[in-house]
């Protein structure tokens, strides 16, 4: 019977009082199960499959739709109230830009300990983006921070560069379509190679950045970042 540590990305009522529930597991990805809880003392307790909550789950099937059989709580993150929109955020973005039935563990700590960081009071933006740029390249959308993709020179300090997706990263020059992937200045691509050093304004153009190719791979904007 399949089991691993998990977290609840989702859940929806399904048919009486089952839950259709999204799942971000260790050993698995992101897979989809309907859950049957009780309010009592059983193998699922309905309040315990929340968002933050992590988990030790089992369930029976192999199919897009599994069965959950049984729930443990591990622990939970306490999300406060003026970073939850964060957590959600997160949950959005697995959603969103993660095939299900994919094994991601590396992925799986980076959202775990995501959530331990926005628990924190001086939780700030930049978690994100870390956890944005590790999701990106975890997917395959890594970003060359040395070279020019193209030619192979080195990343030139007076120019400018686009992120085109499956290309790479190739410097801006009057015969690329402008409307051929992301902009980005030399400045950025060279910051980003010690994220602990990075100044505000390098933050600013990142966050624009992300914005732009994560809609670009997910084919919509995300619902939670527009509150964020």
């Amino acid at each position: 019977m399949p089991e691993s540590y998990a977290y609840i990305l989702r859940n929806r009522p399904y048919r009486d009082r089952s839950l259709l529930l999204d799942i971000f597991t260790q050993e698995n990805g992101r897979i989809s199960c309907i859950a049957n809880p009780t309010n009592k003392r059983g193998k699922i307790i309905v309040g315990m499959l929340q968002p933050f909550r992590y988990l030790h789950l089992q369930w029976r099937g192999y199919s897009e739709v599994v069965t959950l059989i049984q729930a443990d709580e591990q622990g939970r993150h306490n999300i406060p109230s003026t970073e939850l929109l964060q957590g959600l955020y997160l949950n959005e973005l697995l959603l969103s830009l993660t095939q299900q039935h994919f094994p991601l563990p590396e992925l799986f700590n980076a959202y775990k300990q995501t959530l331990h960081r926005i628990t924190k009071s001086d939780a700030n933006p930049q978690a994100l983006m870390r956890f944005e740029l590790f999701l990106l390249q975890t997917l395959g959308y890594e970003i060359n921070l040395y070279c020019d993709d193209a030619s192979g020179e080195v990343i030139n300090p007076q120019a400018s560069y686009r992120y085109i997706p499956l290309q790479g990263i190739i410097k801006n020059t009057a015969d690329i379509h402008q409307d051929d992937g992301f902009i980005l200045s030399s400045n950025l691509l060279i910051a980003l190679r010690n994220l602990e050093h990075m100044q505000e304004k390098n933050w600013q153009e990142l966050r624009g950045f992300l914005d732009r190719l994560i809609r670009y791979i997910a084919g919509k904007s995300l619902h939670s970042r527009r509150f964020l």
